[in-house]
């Protein structure tokens, strides 16, 4: 058990404070849980940027869209070779771009469909808008909860990958994978 840097990413606010962790890594953590509780909380809102203190608050895995990867990475001795692609999706209020890992010679989007809740992209960067100003971060990893994904594509140098897939820009209104359920117009 052991406690680290939290910053999370909800729907209409960010998130930061301390977790208690069980575990090794992070995603793990989120995955084996459906709830925990978050110590030394600050909250900022995206429509003005106005902070919220809290001292310690329950939070529901379902509100979080996104996490940044802290903590420890887990035993070397388990680590595997995977493949990486280089994808985008749009959750919410937020822009990510990262690498997926891939076992080699699966597809990615099958890999996306297939895991748990929580699924880490590396090298990542996050965009998103804080009181009408833009935020990108670059960050190690970010912990993306691909359940609430609106959307997800390859970026155009991983196209070789996806040969049948169109590439879009992300404000295009018909996208390579469209999580919502909502038929395009």
């Amino acid at each position: 058990m052991q406690g680290v840097e939290f910053q999370g990413f909800a729907g209409d606010c960010t998130i930061t404070g301390r977790i208690t962790m069980f575990g090794e890594r992070l995603t793990d953590f989120l995955n084996g849980q459906e709830r925990f509780r978050l110590h030394k909380v600050e909250f900022q809102s995206l429509a003005d940027g106005h902070q919220v203190p809290v001292d310690s608050v329950s939070v529901e895995r379902d509100d979080l869209l996104a996490v940044v990867g802290t903590g420890p990475r887990g035993s070397e001795k388990q680590r595997v070779r995977l493949d990486e692609t280089r994808m985008q999706l749009s959750i919410g209020p937020y822009m990510i771009l990262g690498r997926l890992h891939s076992r080699p010679g699966q597809d990615p989007m099958q890999s996306v469909l297939q895991r748990e809740p929580m699924i880490p992209l590396t090298s990542a960067t996050i965009a998103y808008s804080v009181a009408g100003a833009i935020v990108a971060r670059d960050v190690g990893t970010v912990i993306v909860n691909r359940l609430l994904v609106d959307w997800i594509s390859a970026t155009a140098d991983e196209a070789s990958l996806f040969p049948d897939i169109p590439l879009r820009s992300p404000y295009a209104m018909h996208l390579s994978k469209d999580f919502t359920g909502s038929a395009p117009l």
